[in-house]
């Protein structure tokens, strides 16, 4: 199976699986009134439209460049990341504000001991959701951001039958502080996952050892004197760089362009997918014969 469908397929399981554990949650939390079970379900709610997004845009970002986006679409993947926060920040922004309004309105009373049963069968499937996603969805921030989610709804089915079960054998407070608990995990997770994305929203340098190969083949063209204004960038994993070539004068039009072929040729070698734009330039005569670090 290519990656990409590979991937998708894994997604739209994903959607399946959450909607799942969504109905078992929010019908055991119903059924049993436990606040923790209703919070975890509101976020395996989540789950599932999330899931439907990271679906959506991996599906676009592996559109070929087109005239109105000549370098293609990758950070579509980076924006569903965006939406699912968003999501995520919306639904739990109500759900604390219903805990908050049952704890100040004093409603303790112990949660029926049904509740744990769907606690337990939702976690249950839980695991096996996030196991699929952890198999088979790397390689993609979208896919990453929603496996680092349902990875984090298996911690919080955990604190979801912790609370549950001692809600419905000791005291009902640990069922509201077990969804407040939810609710902290869930706010620690978006501000962490928020703060890795900057660097594929931001135009970022490749690691040194790809510069350092980029400019080991540069060097190693004879007909290339010297070079400056050495830019590169990373995005989805595809180096984009430009660079000033110093050639030897001597050169005619077309040797100079076989020299920048040849290079490029190199540079996909040494480094895969990378995309090179190089400005050819006439040496200047005191510089002959040196190349430029």
């Amino acid at each position: 199976m290519h990656g990409r469908d590979r991937l998708r397929k894994v997604l739209l399981l994903s959607a399946l699986g959450n909607a799942g554990v969504a109905a078992l949650k929010i019908a055991g939390g119903l059924l049993s009134g436990s606040v923790a079970l209703l919070a975890d379900g509101s976020d395996s709610v989540l789950n599932v439209a999330s899931a439907a997004v990271a679906y959506k845009f991996t599906g676009e970002a592996a559109k070929p460049p087109d005239e109105q986006h000549p370098y293609g679409h990758a950070r579509l993947e980076v924006y569903a990341s965006v939406v699912i926060l968003l999501l995520m920040a919306v639904t739990f922004s109500f759900v604390l504000f219903q805990a908050v309004d049952k704890v100040s309105h004093g409603v303790h009373e112990r949660v029926d001991p049904v509740g744990v049963v769907f606690a337990l069968a939702s976690l249950a499937l839980n695991l096996v959701v996030s196991s699929l996603l952890r198999l088979w969805g790397g390689g993609s921030p979208a896919a990453a951001t929603e496996a680092r989610h349902v990875s984090l709804d298996v911690v919080e089915g955990l604190t979801t039958l912790t609370g549950v079960s001692l809600g419905a054998f000791v005291s009902g407070l640990y069922d509201m502080l077990a969804a407040a608990v939810i609710t902290a995990i869930v706010t620690y997770f978006i501000v962490d996952t928020t703060r890795g994305l900057k660097h594929l929203i931001l135009d970022t340098s490749p690691p040194p050892e790809v510069m350092r190969k980029i400019e080991d083949v540069l060097r190693s063209s004879e007909k290339v004197l010297g070079y400056h204004d050495l830019r590169a960038r990373a995005v989805q994993g595809k180096v984009y760089a430009d660079v000033h070539l110093e050639m030897d004068p001597s050169l005619t039009l077309e040797e100079a362009h076989r020299v920048c072929d040849a290079i490029e040729g190199r540079l996909r070698e040494e480094l895969g997918d990378v995309e090179i734009t190089i400005h050819m330039e006439p040496a200047p005569k005191k510089e002959e014969g040196k190349k430029e670090a």
